[in-house]
């Protein structure tokens, strides 16, 4: 797999990126930016279909079509394509891996872009709700949890613990719960990893003060990568499995939390690498939680 395009496009250059054979696109009545995106997507594929995932019955539903996560091999069968297009705005990150290991199945993987478009700006807090430093923003209903994504998540015990790499956001509360029930248990190393550069000034500041608190922990190291970056993401993954020779961890974990850009990084790494195991808390997104339209990207990596 190699990464051959990461550019900021206009509208009129997003529709000239090539027709792909089909394209995926997730939840597309959420805002400004999801409804432009999904269109997006939707114009460059010869077919198109949403993807929804359930986690608590651990199916993915592609168009009127449902697949059970730990045999997708139907799905690639269903909808056969030499090339895709997925919408990483809509997409949440387990329907983009799934998606994609569905298609690592195929003999002759798929070329494979990817469509991202930024809002100009999120929901804020109305006055009378409790606002926290770094908390500013209005973004999910609730969290569903469950954080495992079979058949990628791998468990861990007294002799396997693990090294767990956090790309993280405005929304604090979603590692720390991770972390206060591992508590120290199997995580023996956390990373956390925050987008910068930011989409825009001063959304960095609103990520690292969201989770400040864990800076203070012990055994935490800070990183960088950019949060419009995948390929920054995946070589960051790429480093910390490089330094698992060298430490007391022979597991690798990844809490995609932080941009999508991030996240489609290491979705894409688990792709190329076995060893890594993701965990998901699977969030409800509020509608209109952020709004406008900003800066369109165009990710593509040659081949799954």
């Amino acid at each position: 797999m190699q990464f051959v395009r990461q550019d900021v496009v206009s509208e009129l250059e997003a529709g000239d990126v090539g027709k792909f054979d089909v394209g995926f696109y997730g939840r597309d009545d959420l805002d400004d930016r999801s409804r432009h995106s999904a269109a997006l997507t939707r114009a460059a594929a010869q077919k198109s279909y949403q993807v929804r995932y359930d986690p608590i019955k651990f199916t993915l539903t592609v168009g009127d079509e449902t697949f059970r996560v730990d045999d997708l091999e139907d799905l690639f069968r269903k909808f056969r394509a030499q090339s895709l297009v997925l919408d990483a705005t809509t997409m949440e990150f387990p329907e983009i891996l799934y998606v994609l290991s569905a298609y690592r199945m195929q003999h002759g993987r798929p070329r494979c872009g990817f469509f991202y478009v930024e809002p100009k700006g999120y929901k804020q807090r109305e006055e009378n709700m409790s606002v926290v430093p770094g908390n500013a923003f209005d973004l999910s209903e609730k969290f569903l949890g469950n954080l495992q994504l079979p058949p990628f998540t791998r468990l861990l015990s007294s002799s396997n613990k693990a090294h767990l790499v956090a790309f993280l956001g405005f929304e604090g509360d979603r590692l720390m719960r991770v972390l206060d029930a591992d508590d120290g248990h199997f995580y023996e190393k956390v990373s956390i990893v925050f987008g910068v550069p930011p989409f825009q000034p001063s959304w960095d500041l609103h990520a690292l003060m969201a989770n400040s608190s864990l800076l203070e922990r012990q055994n935490t190291t800070v990183l960088y990568c950019g949060a419009n970056n995948p390929r920054a993401a995946y070589m960051l993954l790429k480093d910390a499995h490089a330094g698992m020779a060298s430490g007391r961890t022979n597991r690798l974990s990844v809490a995609p939390f932080g941009t999508k850009p991030m996240a489609l990084g290491a979705a894409l790494f688990r792709l190329d690498h076995d060893i890594l195991s993701p965990i998901f808390d699977h969030p409800v997104r509020k509608p209109d939680r952020t709004h406008g339209v900003h800066r369109r990207h165009w990710y593509e990596i040659d081949s799954l």
